[in-house]
C-alpha cells in the first residue's frame, strides 16, 4: 500500500505529541513538492560545471547535486521560466513551536529531510541557519583579486532547505552598514534565485535554489519591501489554554516507553527514505508539462485572494499534486485539480494569511476611520506605522492594501481658483467627486435665489 505522507508525517506528530500542527505541516510538505518541482524546471538552466571541482577542490561549485539534469524545462508561463518555491514564515509568539516545526523536518540526524548522505547526492542539503549573518557571509564577498570568498550560505544551500529560527537573523542585518544589500539580495534570490553584486575588485554573481523556512515573533514582524510576496504566512497562535497544552504534552514526551521510542524510530526511517525515494523519482521520471483545471482558476479568483498572492497558492497546490502517494506523473501532463483535502489546506492557509497580513490594514483603518487627508500625508503615516519608514514600500502598500476595499476611496476634490489639486484619501463611506460637485452647485443655487 502507497504512503499517503500527508497522513503519515501528521501521525507521526501527534505520536511526538506535538500540539497543533494538523494545519500546518500540509504546507510544509507542499513546499518540499513545490521544491522539487521547481528543480525539474530550472536546475537544467545551472550555471555551475561540477567538472570545475575535479580540477580544482576549492572552485565555487557543488560536486554533487541529485537536482542537476539536462531536461528541457516544462512550465514556461508567458514564454517565462518562473519560480515555484515556497518560503514559509510563521508569526508566533516565543515558545509557540515555531523553532519545533523547523527542528521537525531540518534538525541534524533527526529531521524528517535530514541526509547524512546529501553531499553525495542522495537526499537534500539541509541546515538551519545562524543566530546572526551578514549580507556577505549569505551571498558572498569577493577579495582584491576578484576572487570569491568563503562559500556563501545562499550558494552553500543550492537545493536544498535553510532554517531560521528566528527571521530577525536575516531582517536586522539589513539595516547594518555592512549589509546594506541584504534586502536587495533576499529579494532577488527568494523570488527568481539570482544573486549578482557588482564589487570594487570584481563580481558575485551566481544562480541558487534554496527554500527559507523561517520563525518570528509578532513584535519582529517587519517584512521589507516585496519580502511579503515571496514568502507563505503561518500563523501559530498562543493563549494560556494552549500552553497549559504544551506543558503535559511536554511530561508525555519525557514519559515515552522504549516501545514508543522504537515505534517512533522506525517511522522516521520509513518517512526519511519516503522523501529520498519521492526525489529520486520525480527527477528521474518528471511530467512533461502541467496544467491548471479550471476548478483552481475558480478558487483563485476568489476577491479574498489578492492578485499578487495568487501565485503563492498556485505553487501550494502544485507542491500538493507533487506528493501524492504514488508518482503518476512520470511522462505525462501533470493536471493540477482540487479535491477536498487541497481545498481545506487552501481555505485554512488563505485565512492564517489575511489574520497576519491584513493586521496593519486594520490598524490604518481604525486610525484614519471617517477621514479625508491628502495621499501624500497617507503615505508619510503609513511609512511610520507599517513599513518601517520606506516610502516607496508605503506607496505599493496603499496600493495593494487599500484600493479596492469598500470603505477606502480616492478622488480629487473640487477646488476654485488656480493651483494644483492633490489626491485625497477617504476612510469611510464612499461619496464620489460627481456627488460632491451636484451637491455643491445645488447649495450654491438655493443661495442665488
Amino acid at each position: 500500500m502507497a504512503l499517503d505522507v500527508f497522513d503519515e508525517v501528521v501521525d507521526f506528530a501527534q505520536k511526538n505529541h506535538l500540539i497543533d500542527v494538523e494545519d500546518k505541516l500540509p504546507v510544509f510538505i507542499c513546499s518540499i513538492g513545490a521544491h522539487l518541482f521547481n528543480a525539474i524546471n530550472k536546475c537544467s538552466m545551472c550555471d555551475f560545471d561540477p567538472d570545475d571541482y575535479q580540477d580544482d577542490p576549492t572552485a565555487f561549485t557543488i560536486p554533487y547535486c541529485p537536482l542537476r539534469h539536462d531536461n528541457e524545462p516544462i512550465y514556461t508561463p508567458m514564454s517565462k521560466l518562473p519560480d515555484t518555491r515556497i518560503h514559509i514564515l510563521m508569526r508566533g509568539a516565543k515558545g509557540s513551536g515555531k523553532s519545533v516545526l523547523v527542528d521537525f523536518f531540518l534538525a541534524e540526524r533527526t529531521g524528517l529531510l535530514y541526509s547524512p548522505r546529501a553531499l553525495e547526492g542522495i537526499g537534500f542539503n539541509t541546515a538551519i541557519g545562524p543566530n546572526s549573518i551578514t549580507e556577505a557571509g549569505m551571498f558572498g564577498s569577493v577579495d582584491e583579486e576578484g576572487n570569491i570568498v568563503g562559500r556563501p550560505l545562499a550558494r552553500e544551500m543550492c537545493g536544498g532547505f535553510l532554517g531560521f529560527e528566528e527571521f530577525s537573523a536575516l531582517t536586522d542585518s539589513m539595516g547594518k552598514d555592512h549589509s546594506i544589500d541584504m534586502k536587495n539580495q533576499m529579494l532577488t534570490s527568494t523570488d527568481n534565485g539570482r544573486v549578482n553584486k557588482a564589487m570594487r575588485s570584481g563580481w558575485v554573481r551566481y544562480n541558487t535554489r534554496y527554500t527559507i523556512w523561517a520563525g518570528t515573533q509578532p513584535a519582529r514582524f517587519e517584512l521589507e519591501s516585496g519580502l511579503d510576496r515571496r514568502f507563505f504566512i503561518i500563523e501559530i497562535n498562543m493563549d494560556s489554554e494552549k500552553e497549559y497544552i504544551f506543558k503535559a504534552a511536554q511530561a508525555r514526551q519525557s514519559n515515552m516507553n522504549t516501545d514508543e521510542r522504537v515505534h517512533l524510530a522506525e517511522q522516521s526511517l520509513r518517512l526519511k527514505e519516503w522523501f529520498v525515494k519521492r526525489q529520486m523519482d520525480v527527477m528521474v521520471d518528471p511530467p512533461k508539462g502541467v496544467y491548471f483545471s479550471d476548478e483552481l482558476s475558480e478558487w483563485l479568483s476568489r476577491p479574498e485572494v489578492r492578485s499578487f498572492e495568487s501565485d503563492l497558492f498556485r505553487r501550494l497546490a502544485l507542491g500538493y499534486h507533487m506528493m501524492q502517494p504514488e508518482w503518476n506523473w512520470g511522462g505525462k501532463i501533470m493536471v493540477v485539480g482540487l479535491d477536498d483535502r487541497l481545498t481545506e489546506l487552501l481555505d485554512s492557509s488563505l485565512l492564517m494569511r489575511r489574520s497576519v497580513m491584513d493586521a496593519d490594514m486594520q490598524l490604518i483603518r481604525s486610525t484614519f476611520w471617517m477621514k479625508d487627508m491628502p495621499k501624500s500625508q497617507l503615505v508619510k503615516d503609513v511609512a511610520r506605522m507599517v513599513t518601517n519608514g520606506d516610502y516607496q514600500s508605503a506607496r505599493r502598500w496603499i496600493e495593494e492594501s487599500l484600493v479596492g476595499q469598500p470603505w477606502y476611496s480616492e478622488f480629487t476634490p473640487v477646488k476654485e481658483g488656480r493651483g494644483r489639486r492633490g489626491i485625497t484619501c477617504r476612510f469611510g463611506p464612499k461619496t464620489t467627486p460627481s456627488e460632491a460637485a451636484i451637491k455643491k452647485q445645488l447649495q450654491w443655487g438655493e443661495q442665488s435665489d
